[in-house]
């Protein structure tokens, strides 16, 4: 028996003399963790969680650049100071606000921290503008009517006489109202009674709406009425609104972590994807083009 007891001690002793730092335990299991963002001034950090082992992957960018608005993809070098990734494992269970607070939480304690000073981020934006007026973005993709620099997919008023695309459409859009019967529908139609006073000079209260301008009540608003051609010069464009909705998709490349001795070297991590990262309407007023 002793003869035994002393070779499991020298197996022990010599697991003990090889071991030079190089054992590396971790998990790296994100997979089903979802991606998660907060921004800080001139900041941005994203971040997953894996709630069952205590542990962490962030990735700290700086711009001051409104990523969620750059339509296509973006490369970050990490250099340790401005973009840098972060592997750890806590002493306790970490919630969102661990990344997102203003003032650094004391806890949990970090057990272990791996940084990553090389590699590449890229991050992959798709922005959508939409002016949700009805009509398929598709269908307005090479469009720019009332040549106002808004293309007719997130431009609201699409012919440039201060009504609005929707309004002019009628209760079908496959087949939108026309109401001068001239082949060209209202909502591309600058003069829509065919009068010869484009729609937006019949607006004599001059609100930049000449819907409520109303001299026959019978007949309905004056840009609709051919019988009136009373003109009011108004070269202004009304506020546009569209809706501007973003999503994206994060990638780490060839990314070295190192922790004193100890490094791991990950080729490729796929951090996920966050859609409508933004979702939010937005206003523009377009300057009227020169003839």
């Amino acid at each position: 028996m002793s003869k035994y007891l002393l070779f499991a001690a020298l197996i022990i002793i010599g697991l003990i003399s090889c071991d030079d730092g190089d054992i590396i335990v971790t998990t790296f299991d994100f997979d089903d963790a979802d991606l998660q963002q907060c921004q800080g001034a001139g900041s941005y950090v994203f971040f997953k969680i894996n709630s069952d082992n205590q542990e962490s992957i962030s990735l700290r960018i700086s711009s001051t650049a409104d990523l969620y608005r750059i339509d296509g993809s973006t490369n970050f070098t990490l250099d340790g100071t401005n973009n840098f990734a972060n592997y750890r494992t806590y002493d306790g269970d970490i919630t969102s606000a661990y990344f997102c607070s203003s003032v650094p939480p004391t806890s949990p304690g970090v057990v272990t921290n791996y940084l990553a000073s090389e590699g590449t981020a890229v991050l992959d934006t798709d922005v959508v503008l939409d002016d949700l007026d009805g009509i398929p973005t598709e269908d307005e993709l090479e469009l720019d009517t009332d040549n106002d620099g808004i293309p007719d997919f997130y431009d609201a008023d699409d012919d440039g006489d201060n009504v609005l695309t929707i309004d002019e459409l009628g209760p079908d859009p496959e087949n939108p109202r026309d109401s001068d019967d001239d082949d060209i529908p209202d909502y591309l139609d600058p003069d829509d009674d065919n009068d010869g006073v484009p729609t937006r000079y019949e607006d004599t209260n001059e609100d930049l709406d000449p819907s409520n301008d109303v001299t026959n009540p019978e007949v309905g608003p004056d840009y609709l009425n051919d019988a009136v051609t009373e003109e009011t010069v108004i070269d202004v464009f009304r506020v546009h609104t569209f809706n501007i909705s973003s999503s994206i998709d994060l990638i780490l490349q060839d990314a070295l972590f190192i922790s004193g001795e100890e490094q791991l070297v990950r080729e490729q991590i796929i951090f996920g994807s966050i859609q409508n990262v933004v979702n939010e309407l937005e206003e523009v007023t377009p300057e009227v083009p020169e003839d």
